[in-house]
């Protein structure tokens, strides 16, 4: 359920000290087009949404417009026909969430720059009232014949300002939004190997492993209250990627008085829309269009991973991986897992996660673990090349030339032994080009081209091994430390002899022990930073990934 409460104040108060150097580093504020990162792609899909963000963005204008008591009721129920039994589509429910929003919107004179802080508790109704009302409204105008149906309701936890459970820190969230699906396709997620998979139930209290998006609101305004609100939503995202172990990319809102602005974190980047004015008709038809995007849009659109799914049969994870070089993506092994091993624990990064799996579920459920034929899946966002026939900093390509190059017999089990994956597929290559569109990326580039940059390409890639190893904090004497860092140097010096391989990024979270015939051994992980010490003009990364301490002087530069 999470850490002890003054463990937790501790690691808030620390977050908080990082979140501006972080903001500075990573927001590209005023992107346009970032809406329509989210639009579906399925052409049907996206012109439904289109229609329905256009029928509901009038609706609100007429009910904000209208000064005729009861005459609401009668307005929605002319607008949208067939009443049905959604509970968020009856037209006395609709009425009610519109004016509750409009009340809120009309006490703000139509939205004021400058407001108290005290005047940030009834945006919570205001706001909640919005989702419910957008939400109800798709259910509403989905029910007439010849309509498709949308894949989800996006709707907003009850409870406001509150803790989520699974929080590392003892921050509060203001508005939690979380993804009812109605195409059975659970946006699952799971926190460590203790706790069983939680599905969605009842959208009272926030959870971090159920929510989809977070809504910081502030009172007013004005530019601190814009900064305060990109630095509280970086502290939130990264407890929700530590515990959504299918999460991609997140995204969130900040409300600061009646201007919002939706923003989007990829492994490189923060990105925030141009502002969204809830007093003007402009404003409000962007964030109904949003919401309208995020209930059509496919699972990859919203931040998630079809590619890691929940198997409802026997109740662990389907993971795929596919063989390199399928550049189609296909011919996928699919493999089982019930338990992370690593999660990402940053907000910005590589965002390795790592699961134990097996090749069969049954042996996932029962948690098998075999060091010797054992399997991990490692799955990062490192910095890539574009194009596969040009990424030299492949870690894949690196263990199957060391498997091949390396002499087996006195390294073997010194380090991790590729079976089979590469860069991962979702219709197409995942990256975070492909994820933004072109425009977005343009804008991208050229920020970091003003600023004497370069923009970093991240590609989504997961690669299964074979080889389970013990962290150094489990080894019991210095005989056995000193076992375990001789095999990793030797291992090390032999790659780089027969392989001219360089690891470059040596550290104690690299090192592991393993069980032998003779008792213990060490292991070399994690080869995302290794280069070819053969080829010439390798490059500096474009920011400094790996472990700080242990970084080579070239990474550093």
């Amino acid at each position: 359920m999470g850490t002890a409460p003054s463990s937790q104040q501790g690691t808030l108060r620390r977050e908080k000290k990082e979140a501006p150097e972080l903001r500075e580093s990573y927001l590209r504020d005023n992107i346009d087009d970032v809406i329509a990162i989210a639009a579906p792609s399925d052409e049907k899909l996206q012109q439904q949404a289109h229609n329905y963000a256009e029928t509901i963005s009038l609706l609100l204008s007429r009910l904000l417009s209208n000064d005729i008591e009861g005459e609401s009721y009668n307005i929605i129920s002319r607008c949208l026909e067939n009443e049905g039994e959604d509970e968020y589509a009856t037209t006395s429910t609709l009425d009610n969430n519109a004016a509750a929003f409009c009340q809120w919107l009309h006490s703000r004179g139509g939205g004021s720059r400058r407001a108290s802080t005290a005047q940030e508790r009834p945006m919570y109704a205001g706001f909640l009232a919005l989702f419910a009302f957008v939400t109800g409204c798709i259910g509403r105008l989905s029910s007439s014949a010849g309509n498709v149906l949308p894949l989800r309701r996006i709707l907003p936890f009850i409870k406001a300002d509150k803790k989520p459970r699974y929080s590392e820190n003892s921050a509060r969230i203001d508005l939690g939004l979380t993804c009812e699906p109605l195409d059975g396709n659970d946006t699952f997620q799971r926190d460590d190997a203790s706790d069983n998979i939680e599905m969605p139930r009842r959208f009272d209290e926030p959870s971090y492993r159920r929510l989809f998006a977070v809504v910081e609101a502030k009172g007013g305004s004005t530019p601190a209250d814009q900064t305060d609100a990109f630095e509280q939503l970086i502290l939130y995202s990264k407890n929700m990627y530590a515990v959504q172990h299918n999460r991609r990319l997140l995204w969130g809102i900040t409300a600061c008085g009646a201007v919002v602005k939706a923003c989007l974190f990829g492994p490189n980047f923060m990105l925030a829309s141009t502002e969204m004015d809830l007093g003007s008709e402009e404003g409000r038809s962007e964030l109904v269009r949003l919401i309208v995007y995020w209930s059509f849009c496919e699972l990859d659109k919203l931040g998630y991973d079809p590619s890691v799914r929940f198997n409802r049969e026997h109740g662990c994870m389907e993971i795929d991986v596919v063989p390199p070089g399928n550049g189609d993506g296909t011919g996928k092994q699919t493999f089982y897992s019930c338990e992370v091993i690593t999660v990402a624990e940053r907000v910005f990064g590589r965002h390795t996660r790592c699961f134990i799996a097996h090749r069969d579920p049954a042996s996932a459920i029962e948690r098998i673990k075999v060091a010797k034929n054992g399997i991990i899946i490692k799955d990062a966002w490192p910095e890539a090349a574009e194009h596969a026939k040009d990424d030299d900093r492949d870690e894949a390509r690196y263990l199957r030339k060391i498997h091949e190059e390396l002499p087996g017999d006195r390294y073997d089990g010194m380090y991790p032994e590729f079976l089979e994956g590469g860069r991962v597929h979702l219709g197409n290559e995942d990256t975070t080009q492909q994820f933004v569109g072109d425009s977005v990326w343009r804008q991208l580039n050229e920020h970091a081209e003003r600023e004497g940059e370069q923009m970093a390409l991240r590609v989504h890639k997961r690669i299964a091994m074979k080889g389970i190893g013990k962290p150094l904090k489990t080894i019991s004497s210095c005989l056995e430390l000193i076992i375990v860092v001789a095999d990793v140097m030797s291992c090390h010096s032999g790659i780089v002899e027969h392989c001219n391989i360089l690891h470059r990024d040596i550290s104690t979270a690299n090192i592991l022990a393993r069980d032998t015939a003779d008792g213990i051994g060490g292991m070399l992980i994690d080869f995302d930073m290794a280069v070819d010490v053969d080829r010439k003009g390798n490059a500096v990364r474009t920011e400094r990934t790996g472990t700080y301490p242990f970084m080579s002087v070239g990474n550093l530069e």
